[in-house]
């Protein structure tokens, strides 16, 4: 029984080490731990919709920078923990797209789900009816 508990604490340790690498913006957000730093954002789009990836940008949201997805990565200089959208390149303004906002790391991935919804459903049926496909 001892080693099972001390099995049992050992992963309880990874995880704690994991989940608090994993959330480091939030936590350093959180806390207020030092200043942010400014970082290269390298963004990883997941495209799960019908249109390519070369359609969506990542949004800085204090600034308004954007960057473009080349082979499906996006890199922008930010400040740790700034917020991030993705969003539809600007050739497409008559199009409402609401991407999710997360918070900014050295490595992250954005999702673009397009079937999570009747909303984004409409989303991709406006660029179809006003762009072709």
């Amino acid at each position: 029984m001892k080693i099972f508990a001390q099995i049992i604490a050992t992963v309880g340790a990874f995880a704690l080490v994991y989940l608090v690498y994993l959330y480091w913006p939030e936590i350093r957000h959180a806390t207020r731990l030092g200043e942010p730093q400014p970082i290269t954002a390298e963004v990883r789009l997941n495209n799960r919709c019908p249109i390519k990836d070369t359609d969506f940008i990542v949004r800085q949201i204090k600034t308004n920078r954007t960057a473009a997805f080349s082979n499906g990565i996006a890199r922008i200089d930010v400040l740790e923990g700034d917020y991030l959208e993705l969003q539809l390149n600007a050739r497409y303004r008559e199009v409402q797209f609401n991407g999710l906002r997360q918070r900014a790391s050295q490595r992250m991935t954005m999702t673009a789900d397009c079937s999570m919804s009747e909303r984004m459903q409409g989303t991709v049926d406006s660029m179809r009816n006003k762009f072709g496909d």
